[in-house]
């Protein structure tokens, strides 16, 4: 059989399943197949930062009495990404403050958010976390895709701009004026009853996007449950970091990974890119705002990851995930033109670390008119790197065996 031949056959079995017609089929919450880490070659990127100023909140980790976590002036675009345990006996509340820095009202734009419930099981506050952040991105994107000009989606694209703070007419914003406080996890606005109670031992975690159109103070504190935030705040202590000085302020929080090369796989290729491994020139570095230390994410936490890769064949392709760093539990999306897809990483389970096996993302189809993909992640709190992001070009075959 020629192999034009072999192409028409896959093509028209594909095309009777219905999924030529779409471009991915995500593993979602449904189980996701398992395997093994194939043979591959290493794919050649090209990476940019862009993207919003992170105010990184993760030190002191485990919290043995209350105070300011951390605390920092923000412009701009902006990422507040927290990740602290109540290691106290008693109950506490977490909150996060923001207020204007000056004597002027500051307008706040509320971009994307993920706030994860507390609890003792670190897998699920983190994973919960990354799920609303992810399905809160898919919506601000539509909606920015539903109002932007075709000129305006270039221009965002070549510039790596995924803010969709402009000309958004549906994002929520709020007036702060002096005096004002707005707590983030609530969204209360000059309300007592702000922050989230904690149990001793739990987690919580979280990471929320907005602009404020001038300076804004912003302060990650946990309190007790018994006293309001507001008196509280009036004899507040600055807490030190601990032994891993994970906080910072840090600019340009996004990484774009760009395949220099399409991907033209053969049946069982595969191809793969690390990332987060130790002494990684892209993890990012800053200056710790009560210290002025700098400091440095050695996990990017609070980084959101955009792979791009454009599609060369007919064949489908397996997107997995293999981390090889210890357990492992978060969530992504799947991006083709405008559709886009939450996808757990791993599926339905809450976590994996075995360094040797894979989970699977997604399945990708290929689309002439749309060969260009996406895959967005971010690395999950309670989570370990290095990571690495494997396509695999499978048969028609296999993938019908698989239907059936």
């Amino acid at each position: 059989m020629s192999f034009c031949n072999v192409r028409k056959k896959i093509a028209a079995a594909l095309a009777g399943l219905g999924i030529l017609g779409c471009c991915w089929l995500p593993a979602g919450a449904q189980a996701s197949e398992r395997g093994k880490v194939p043979e591959y070659r290493d794919a050649q990127v090209e990476v940019v930062r862009s993207g919003p100023t992170l105010m990184f909140s993760d030190s002191p980790e485990m919290v043995y009495e209350t105070g300011i976590l951390y605390s920092d002036v923000m412009k701009g675009d902006s990422r507040v990404f927290f990740h602290h345990v109540n290691g106290m006996k008693k109950k506490v509340k977490l909150a996060v403050l923001i207020r204007p820095a000056g004597n002027r009202p500051v307008t706040v734009t509320w971009g994307t958010r993920g706030i994860g419930d507390p609890d003792s099981d670190y897998f699920v506050t983190a994973k919960n976390s990354q799920r609303r952040y992810f399905r809160d991105y898919r919506k601000r994107e539509k909606e920015w895709l539903s109002s932007a000009s075709e000129e305006a989606r270039k221009a965002a694209e070549k510039a790596n701009d995924y803010s969709f703070y402009r000309d958004n007419p549906h994002l929520e914003t709020s007036i702060l004026l002096p005096g004002d406080y707005y707590e983030v996890l609530t969204r209360n606005k000059n309300s007592w009853n702000s922050g989230i109670t904690m149990r001793p031992e739990d987690l919580m975690t979280g990471m929320v996007d907005f602009t404020v159109n001038r300076p804004a103070e912003v302060l990650v504190v946990m309190y007790p449950a018994d006293v309001s935030l507001e008196t509280f705040l009036k004899t507040a202590k600055q807490l030190p970091m601990d032994e891993h000085p994970l906080r910072g302020t840090y600019e340009k929080a996004d990484l774009t990974y760009t395949l220099k090369d399409p991907l033209a796989l053969k049946q069982g290729e595969s191809v793969g890119l690390a990332m987060g491994r130790e002494n990684d020139p892209h993890f990012i570095k800053g200056p710790d705002a009560v210290t002025g230390q700098i400091t440095e994410d050695y996990g990017n936490y609070g980084v959101v990851y955009h792979i791009r890769y454009r599609l060369a064949g007919l064949l489908p392709v397996t997107l997995s995930v293999n981390p090889w760093g210890g357990d492992f539990s978060g969530t992504g999306l799947l991006r083709h033109g405008e559709e886009i897809a939450v996808a757990d990483m791993p599926g339905e389970t809450l976590s994996f670390g075995d360094g040797e096996e894979t989970a699977e993302v997604g399945r990708i189809f290929p689309k002439q008119s749309v060969p260009e993909g996406e895959f967005l992640w971010s690395p999950p709190g309670a989570s370990n790197l290095p990571i690495r992001l494997f396509w695999t070009a499978e048969s028609g075959a296999d993938y019908i065996s698989r239907r059936h």
